[in-house]
């Protein structure tokens, strides 16, 4: 078996609950595994996993639920990784250079959180631009999803952005018209919103706002990068 990030052998040793019970394999080696910074609820903002002393809400997340449009739209955010330099280089490789199998590198952890969920959850990838998708050919979190071998649903398109969310400043994010629009009306479902990253939340809460405004009951989301 081989890192799927560095492609170094791994070795590790197999026990007999390995081979009775289908095991999720690791997908890092020691060094890679190392390199990433897991975020720790114990020490992060219940609500968008934002590093904190101690637990809680952070400022941020008051801040959001003071704001008419998008009080209490996000249930809560879980985001798997600090974004540190060797995540950064991940996510650039897979969703910018378009090597798709780096989605397979958060596999298990991304499965992991799933088995967490209220049951019947659907899982939702946020959508790219049309423009976007043309230019990577993949939309990275439907990639993330499909890798981890994950049954989910498109229920959001998105408009053409001339400039990219990543490029904008926090002020630029948080204001402007939303992007999204709902395919069709829900009754009542949980939806798990899936994104690489959670930067600002801007992204995170207007899908969510127009999932809740067509019907979604709580909203929940979870990110690869914090």
């Amino acid at each position: 078996m081989r890192c799927l990030y560095c492609h170094a052998v791994i070795h590790e040793e197999m026990s007999w609950s390995d081979l009775l019970f289908k095991r999720i394999e690791d997908p890092f080696c020691g060094i890679c595994k190392s390199g990433l910074l897991e975020i720790k609820k114990e020490n992060s903002c219940s609500v968008c996993s934002g590093k904190m002393e101690g637990s809680g809400t952070c400022g941020d997340c008051l801040i959001w639920n003071e704001h008419q449009m998008y009080h209490d739209v996000l249930h809560s955010n879980r985001s798997l990784y600090e974004y540190n330099q060797l995540l950064k280089e991940m996510i650039k490789r897979f969703k910018y250079n378009g090597d798709y199998a780096v989605a397979g590198c958060f596999r298990k952890k991304i499965i992991e959180e799933v088995k967490k969920l209220p049951r019947q959850t659907l899982l939702v990838p946020v959508p790219v631009s049309e423009e976007r998708l043309q230019t990577r050919g993949f939309n990275q979190t439907e990639a993330l999803l499909v890798m981890a071998g994950l049954k989910f649903e498109c229920l959001l398109t998105r408009k053409n952005e001339e400039v990219s969310q990543a490029k904008k400043l926090k002020h630029d994010r948080h204001s402007g018209e939303n992007p999204f629009k709902a395919i069709q009306q829900l009754n009542g479902e949980n939806i798990l919103l899936m994104d690489d990253l959670y930067t600002t939340g801007t992204t995170i809460r207007r899908a969510a706002h127009i999932l809740k405004e067509a019907g979604a009951g709580e909203v929940r989301s979870l990110t690869i990068g914090r």
